[in-house]
């Protein structure tokens, strides 16, 4: 009976270190398989500004915005004739508040 007693705490002693591999391997791989994956769609990474800009510093005679002072090298939203000369503005407001008062405000232009 002693004999029976060794032979089995022997078998149990090996069982322990494979039944903790087998837990460590499950709880792995549930853990890795509940995170969520993420999905970078590749035609929206590589895709290239196409717009086409619709004025540009050499078009308007003046350095910067004479309402807001912005240069227009920064970008330029839309024009205005005033005296046979092309004022660039950053916006459509500056653009407004110019037009309400362009004999104020061509002086802020800083012509080329």
């Amino acid at each position: 009976m002693m004999m029976a007693m060794k032979t089995s705490l022997f078998k149990k002693s090996q069982a322990y270190p494979l039944l903790f591999i087998l837990t460590a391997s499950i709880t792995l791989v549930m853990a890795c398989h509940d995170q969520p994956q993420t999905v970078t769609p590749t035609a929206m990474t590589r895709q290239k500004d196409t717009t086409v800009k619709k004025f540009t510093a050499d078009m308007v005679d003046n350095k910067i915005d004479p309402n807001c002072g912005m240069p227009v090298t920064a970008g330029i939203a839309d024009t205005v004739h005033y005296q046979g000369k092309i004022y660039g503005f950053c916006s459509d407001e500056c653009k407004q508040a110019f037009l309400k008062n362009p004999v104020a405000l061509a002086k802020n232009a800083q012509l080329k």
